[in-house]
């Protein structure tokens, strides 16, 4: 079987490293910087402090070759890349392919409706397999926190036996099927933690703020943090119970952590071993540090993730106003405009992810699209 795998970042070379070492799968990396990889690479497993090398793989900076031939398709590259990669990606793909996002929120399954009616196989984790940060581009990736249990689904629902066999026998991790694919985009993951912090830590400051020292996201997470982090997910839990979809699968932060309260949540996230290095991303310059608006960090998990629950909350008539802080906050920082304050589409809408920019512009819609 051939594996192809899009983008050789964090996750991307994670996969590349397990599924390689299985046998009957030829796996193939796309990745812009094909001219970083070795033959083989190393995986560090930190958590289990073990080490371990790749099977045998290509790797390609050509996408019709990457694609062209596959039935499992993994694509980890970031939301905001997505559509465009999808839309070069179609011609090559067959007409029974599996393709699947790493992780699935991001809004990809709208922009692969065509695909979808051509009768390829669109299917998600609601997060991805582990805490992963490349060690050495192209030779050392590191992995830790590995999921003993994952969420998938897929679009047909039909097809979800299929990628859970998969899934299974590739990661070696135990999968639980959700009823809808909606249901895999909506954990309140990256999202909601990246932005709640981030809004708290900066929104005081400006853009260009230069702060003595690099910030270390969940060590300096307080409990102001999680009060403002449990609203957002509070509003995102208000949209899903007003949609006509079973969205029981989409758990709050506060069920997701076992914390009852922001103090114990608060607590739970300082004694993460997985969190204590993770860091706010930031520039270091000759005076000092300052915060990279570029990074994933916001670019993706603002514009395509708080914006995606954002156009569901307009849709439901829910009101989301600790979100809204957070996207309006960003908005003057990028110099963009996604929503104007009386909740109207902006500017710069075709920038994110929106529901009603794809032809979905009710409840009915939404249950149309997603109970495939």
């Amino acid at each position: 079987m051939k594996v192809c795998i899009l983008g050789g970042g964090n996750i991307g070379m994670c996969l590349l490293g397990e599924i390689s070492r299985i046998k009957g799968f030829d796996v193939i990396l796309y990745t812009s910087k094909s001219s970083y990889f070795d033959q083989e690479i190393l995986v560090e497993d930190t958590e289990k402090n073990i080490i371990f090398k790749s099977g045998n793989f290509e790797v390609t900076s050509n996408l019709e070759k990457a694609v062209k031939g596959a039935e499992f398709i993994l694509c980890t590259v970031p939301a905001f890349l997505r559509k465009e990669l999808i839309t070069n990606l179609s011609p090559f793909i067959g007409q029974n392919t599996f393709l699947g996002f790493f992780p699935a929120y991001g809004g990809a399954e709208l922009f692969s409706k065509e695909l979808i009616e051509k009768g390829i196989t669109i299917f998600g984790l609601q997060k991805v397999p582990y805490v992963a940060r490349t060690k050495k581009i192209g030779k050392i990736a590191g992995l830790w926190s590995k999921k003993n249990k994952l969420y998938i689904a897929s679009l047909p629902h039909s097809k979800a036996e299929n990628v859970k066999f998969f899934i299974e026998n590739t990661l070696q991790v135990h999968c639980d099927i959700l009823p809808n694919y909606l249901a895999s985009t909506l954990l309140p993951g990256n999202p909601l933690l990246h932005t709640s912090g981030s809004y708290i830590y900066l929104n005081e400051f400006s853009k260009d703020h230069i702060f003595d020292e690099q910030i270390y996201y969940y060590r300096k997470w307080n409990n102001e943090c999680s009060i403002f982090l449990c609203k957002m997910s509070d509003e995102m839990k208000n949209i899903c119970d007003s949609l006509p979809l079973d969205l029981s699968g989409v758990q709050t932060i506060q069920d997701y952590y076992d914390s009852s309260t922001p103090e114990i949540l608060t607590e739970k996230f300082h004694t993460i071993p997985s969190f204590y290095n993770l860091t706010l991303p930031m520039k270091k310059t000759e005076k000092g540090f300052i915060v990279d608006y570029e990074s994933r960090f916001y670019k993706e998990d603002i514009p395509f993730g708080l914006c995606a629950i954002k156009s569901l909350a307009l849709i439901t008539n829910v009101d989301v106003p600790t979100i809204d802080k957070v996207i309006h906050w960003y908005e003057k920082i990028a110099n963009v405009q996604y929503y104007t304050k009386e909740n109207k589409l902006g500017t710069n809408i075709n920038e994110t992810i929106s529901y009603q920019l794809n032809g979905i512009k009710n409840k009915e819609d939404i249950k149309r699209f997603y109970q495939r």
